[in-house]
C-alpha cells in the first residue's frame, strides 16, 4: 500500500494546512467564484481546489501558491521572513549543513 503523505504531516501542519484552507474558502466565498472557475484559473482540477479548501497536506506547494496567487493573497506570502536562521549562521559562521558527527555503521 503506498504511503500517504498527510500520515506524516505534524499536528501542526495539519492545523496550519486547515487554517490556510478556510482562508482560501473565504476568499473565494467573498469573490463570489465557484470552485471550478478557481481551478480554471489555477490550472487544477476542481476536486484539488475541494482538498484545499479542506486542508489537505498532499496538495502540491505550487498548486497552493497558484490557488492563493488567483485570489490575491500571494503577497501575504511572500511577506513571511525568517529571522533567526540568517542570525544562527552568522553565529556558527556555517556556509553549509554538514552532519555534525559520522553515524557508527560498525555492527
Amino acid at each position: 500500500m503506498r504511503p500517504v503523505a498527510a500520515d506524516f504531516a505534524s499536528p501542526e501542519t495539519r492545523r496550519a494546512a486547515q487554517h490556510l484552507g478556510r482562508l482560501v474558502r473565504e476568499a473565494r466565498l467573498a469573490r463570489r467564484m465557484p470552485q471550478a472557475e478557481l481551478a480554471a484559473r489555477a490550472r487544477t482540477s476542481k476536486l484539488t481546489v475541494i482538498r484545499i479548501e479542506k486542508g489537505a497536506v498532499e496538495t502540491a506547494l505550487g498548486t497552493w501558491l497558484s490557488v492563493l496567487e488567483q485570489l490575491g493573497l500571494l503577497g501575504q506570502v511572500l511577506k513571511i521572513e525568517d529571522r533567526i536562521s540568517p542570525e544562527l549562521a552568522r553565529a556558527s559562521g556555517a556556509r553549509r549543513a554538514r552532519p555534525k558527527a559520522k553515524p557508527d555503521l560498525d555492527f
